[in-house]
């Protein structure tokens, strides 16, 4: 395992490529001191990066950790047996990892748990290698509202495209989270993703957590929330862009499929059945199954809704408990074109 050496000083670490300037390239955050201003010293921060093939990303993950100037830190990257340039950019900073390897492994997730296994912090957060802290004061941020006893740091996440440019991916959420329970958070088609590289959580909770279902390949990071809001933690939301999360094609996040709303609902549904009453874990899995069919219906081409509608309530009478079913009922009847128009006429004259 590698020694850390002190806390890294730009002058310290590889020249930046050539045309990269600003943070993290060209500026560095002011380090802190080994302990806090009350004397104690500061929470140990265990970030994990797990790794496969983003060496056109990587060094500005691993800059903008290492710059943070934060004293009590544990950054272990796990790579998946690279075979671009990740390699040497990693071993270029090794004396200022905990731990790194590479090695073949079953996944994202699978490196996720690696990872974990060698976390020893008080707080734990993965980080992936195509995304980066935006702010050089966040580590040092999320100390603070550690040790005013909150157990859930949740930051706010900057979306980008692979130019750096800012990206609106969704109209209501934009890397930005709201407080949620583990009741809100289950309801897979209606949660609002909480920002994944901006979410920090007390390594206790999380101890109960891990490990991670490596068959998972895009709702990981569902799975760790839900068990963390199961455990009821103190939470803190604060709205700061803590970190740069890249779109760019390659990352899982952009690569949906149609199996994705099968994971999310076998994910939530194993999470339920650890928390809810078997009345509860009924009804919940009712609803469920209810928007699961919905959903079928809502990407169905057009022209084939209402039959398909017809054909889905022969097995599912209780969608018509749905407000969002009736909707999707009428749309089909009228047409998009009358649909539209009655909507406008109703929210205009309607009382």
């Amino acid at each position: 395992m590698p020694q850390v050496t002190k806390i890294p000083l730009l002058s310290d670490l590889p020249a930046p490529p050539s045309g990269k300037t600003g943070w993290p390239w060209t500026k560095q955050g002011e380090p802190l001191a080994e302990q806090m201003l009350d004397g104690p010293e500061y929470p140990r921060i265990s970030i994990v990066t797990p790794s496969y093939n983003y060496g056109q990303y990587i060094e500005e993950t691993i800059r903008s950790v290492l710059l943070q100037g934060y004293p009590n830190l544990e950054f272990i990257i796990i790579d998946g047996g690279s075979t671009d340039e990740t390699l040497d950019i990693i071993s270029s900073y090794e004396p200022w990892l905990s731990f790194w390897c590479s090695e073949p492994d079953e996944g994202q997730t699978d490196a996720i748990n690696k990872g974990f296994e060698r976390c020893t912090g008080d707080i734990f957060v993965w980080l992936n290698a195509d995304d980066a802290y935006l702010s050089s004061t966040c580590l040092c941020e999320v100390a603070d509202l550690y040790c005013q006893g909150n157990q859930l740091i949740v930051g706010a996440c900057l979306n980008v495209n692979e130019y750096d440019q800012e990206l609106i991916i969704y109209e209501q959420y934009n890397g930005i989270s709201r407080p949620q329970t583990f009741d809100d958070y289950v309801k897979f088609w209606s949660f609002v993703p909480l920002p994944q590289p901006a979410v920090f959580i007390d390594k206790g909770l999380c101890d109960k957590a891990f490990p991670l279902n490596i068959s998972l390949s895009t709702t990981m990071d569902y799975q760790l929330f839900l068990r963390v809001l199961a455990q009821n933690p103190k939470a803190v939301w604060v709205d700061n862009r803590w970190v740069k999360f890249k779109y760019h094609g390659l990352n899982k996040t952009l690569q949906t499929n149609k199996n994705q709303y099968e994971e999310y609902y076998k994910v939530a549904s194993a999470e339920a059945k650890q928390v809810y009453s078997r009345l509860k874990r009924l009804t919940y899995q009712t609803t469920a199954r209810d928007f699961m069919a919905l959903g079928s219906i809502i990407s169905s081409p057009d022209k084939e809704k209402l039959k398909i509608i017809l054909k889905v309530l022969t097995h599912r009478i209780t969608l018509i408990r749905l407000p969002l079913f009736w909707k999707v009922l009428f749309k089909s009847l009228l047409g998009q074109a009358i649909y539209q128009q009655i909507k406008y006429w109703w929210k205009r004259y309607a009382v």
